[in-house]
């Protein structure tokens, strides 16, 4: 009796070792060779934390795709940013005007090629070629609080003409709400206490994590960038997304009841980085002006959008200071009602390269 136990238990683990085996031979093969030459998965750059402003490392290029609607090139210069130029030098060219370009991923754009976002379709349409020269500082996930880091320490030494800020509605209550991400303790924040900005909290240094090669294997480029598989997704997919429960839903990257809960820390923390943002352009002479992305998905649908509230409040702040501002939503729904031909992506809601030259074509017409 006590035989055929041993026996069965040899037995089990040697079907235990078997699958094992057959699991790991084939996420060896799905590491080696699937997400490598048969479905390769998104180039993803490293980052880097410089001058107090995460970023990415100097001199990497790749393809950054999004399940098989999106495959761009993306080149990262001297300086850690997606750019078409080598690098950002401190010296200016006579007879060349600069504008810097701020903002998140917007700004990076990784979802077009390189060359071809709203930047250099701002900057061709301003003058001839060699004339007008654009810097753009773009990162992923940068609330508005985090642009005033980026003006400071990057923008200011190279003296632009014109500072260009472009507002999305995730910017505002991310600049004083702490948010998880793999560097948004990296952010420069604001304190916000009895309805004052009681100080700003400086970003803690970024340094990649235990998890930073792992995501960097080509099995989590492409399951996590290229596919966008993410935990919540899965939740969302089996529960429903938590977002839609609100009153407003979620919207424009936003869970619209949530943000507008912050109202009135919103308005403070915008107007105190507005002053501050005009005041830094105003040191070394150079004018600012905001731009603030439109809500596409309430254009398609023919209705109104309670995230839009984000955009007037932007609106009434730039006014309070005297900054210009430029609101893309209605520019874009006045495009969509002559072309009918969507700004976004179907399966990332970044611009795609026709949202990218609309709203450089308004852009390079309000910096006229």
């Amino acid at each position: 009796m006590s035989g055929k136990k041993r026996f069965r238990g040899r037995e089990i683990l040697v079907n235990l070792a078997v699958s094992a085996g057959s699991v790991l031979f084939f996420l060896l093969f799905c590491e080696l060779v699937l997400f490598r030459f048969v479905l390769p998965g998104s180039d993803v750059p490293r980052n880097a934390f410089t001058n107090g402003v995460v970023r990415y490392q100097p001199g990497q290029s790749g393809i950054w795709r999004v399940r098989d609607e999106i495959a761009a090139p993306f080149d990262i210069n001297a300086e850690g940013w997606n750019s078409p130029l080598p690098d950002y030098p401190i010296e200016r060219r006579p007879g060349v005007a600069r504008i810097a370009f701020v903002g998140d991923s917007y700004v990076e754009a990784l979802q077009v090629p390189f060359d071809r976002s709203f930047a250099e379709k701002a900057i061709a349409a301003l003058g001839p070629a060699g004339t007008v020269e654009g810097y753009r500082f773009g990162i992923a996930g940068a609330p508005l609080s985090q642009y005033l880091q980026m003006v400071e320490r990057e923008v200011e030494a190279r003296r632009p003409d014109r500072i260009v800020v472009l507002l999305v509605h995730n910017d505002f209550d991310e600049s004083f709400v702490f948010k998880p991400g793999r560097y948004t303790s990296s952010f420069l924040k604001l304190r916000i206490e009895d309805g004052r900005v009681a100080g700003e909290v400086a970003p803690e240094p970024w340094k990649p994590g235990l998890f930073e090669s792992l995501r960097q294997s080509a099995t989590a480029r492409f399951l996590l960038y290229r596919w966008q598989l993410r935990p919540q997704a899965l939740i969302d997919a089996i529960l429903g997304p938590a977002q839609a429960a609100g009153e407003g839903g979620y919207a424009a990257n936003i869970d619209v009841a949530g943000v507008l809960a912050r109202e009135a820390d919103i308005r403070v923390a915008t107007d105190y980085l507005f002053g501050r943002l005009k005041a830094r352009a105003e040191a070394i002479g150079a004018r600012l002006q905001l731009v603030m992305d439109g809500e596409r998905e309430a254009i398609y649908a023919g209705r109104d959008s309670k995230a839009l509230r984000l955009n007037r409040i932007a609106a009434e702040m730039a006014g309070r200071h005297g900054i210009p501002f430029l609101d893309l939503h209605p520019i874009f729904a006045a495009d969509w009602a002559r072309n009918h031909k969507r700004f976004e992506y179907r399966a990332d809601a970044h611009w795609n390269e026709y949202g990218h030259a609309v709203a450089g074509a308004a852009i390079a017409d309000v910096l006229r």
